[in-house]
């Protein structure tokens, strides 16, 4: 049985921080200050849900940033899932109900993202970025999401656990 109210909700979320990033933040002149919240989908996908769960959340916002941002279809989302993946490997027997597990887990997860989409288009078009620029996007960005990051967590946390984002019991 789906649980439909889940599946709304996460619609509604991905919405809003689609709508919010790309219509109001990045226009905002921010720079390298402008949060990315499409990037906590998969972070918190896969710490708080797995491997699995952070790689189904990656593809679907990388594939939004594509769409968006893009030059090359599907590298966001092959980076996003990656690291989706391999946050919730890596996080697998943590204690989930502290703040600071957020915080590292964005402090790992955007610079080996940024740093992976830098590497994959400077192979694949031939035009790699200078590390002056990749260290500002990779400090900026990082600074701003992990402020952002307990903010964020424990309404998604709670939500996971206890309210509508809750999965629903295998039946048998």
């Amino acid at each position: 049985m789906l649980n439909w109210r889940r599946y709304v909700t996460l619609g509604v979320l991905y919405l809003l921080a689609f709508l919010l990033q790309y219509g109001v933040l990045n226009n905002l002149g921010w720079g390298v200050f402008c949060p990315q919240l499409l990037i906590f989908f998969p972070i918190f996908g896969g710490l708080l849900r797995g491997s699995i769960c952070g790689v189904k959340h990656g593809l679907l916002c990388g594939l939004l940033m594509d769409l968006v941002i893009g030059r090359f279809v599907g590298l966001n989302a092959l980076v996003w899932g990656a690291t989706g993946y391999l946050l919730g490997r890596l996080t697998r027997n943590l204690f989930k109900e502290n703040y600071l597990i957020a915080i590292v887990s964005v402090l790992v997860a955007y610079p080996v993202s940024c740093l992976l989409y830098a590497l994959f288009i400077g192979v694949i078009s031939g035009d790699f970025f200078s590390m002056t620029l990749i260290s500002r996007i990779i400090l900026g960005g990082t600074l701003v999401n992990c402020f952002l990051a307990p903010i964020i967590y424990l309404p998604t946390y709670k939500s996971l656990s206890y309210g509508w984002l809750k999965a629903l019991p295998k039946q048998v």
